[in-house]
């Protein structure tokens, strides 16, 4: 369940001088390197997200939902189509991104709070697929 939702934190980090910029991301875990989750930011404000872990492949369709950005933060709230994570949340400190790092041979790192780990921040790297 913690490699689901480390992998969640991808959803969340996209922000061009605090906009988000649209299209299709890949995050994969600053630590293991085995959590890779896709995603992709819509113009009319969702999302959807899906993640394969070593132990886990999100079942299709993904995860679907909403995000906004906040200053540096970008947060979502998904409804995945699972019992074991139904709904999450998460934040991501989106200070660092930019058009430049996000194109960057190993991606940008961000930190990434889900709700249902608590409050400390998980690494990710994470990179734009255009």
């Amino acid at each position: 369940m913690k490699s689901l939702l480390l992998s969640l934190l991808l959803v969340v980090s996209a922000k061009v001088n605090a906009q988000v910029e649209i299209g299709k991301y890949r995050a994969v875990d600053l630590d293991t390197k085995t959590i890779i989750a896709t995603f992709e930011l819509r113009t009319n404000g969702t999302v959807n997200f899906n993640v394969t872990t070593p132990d886990f492949t999100m079942p299709a369709p993904g995860c679907e939902g909403v995000y906004k950005v906040v200053g540096n933060e970008f947060s979502a709230d998904l409804k995945c189509p699972t019992d074991l994570l139904p709904e999450a949340s998460v934040k991501i400190d989106v200070s660092n991104v930019n058009p430049q790092s996000l194109r960057s041979e190993t991606g940008v790192e961000v930190n990434v709070v889900i709700d249902a780990l608590g409050d400390e921040p998980i690494k990710f790297l994470l990179k734009k697929n255009d």
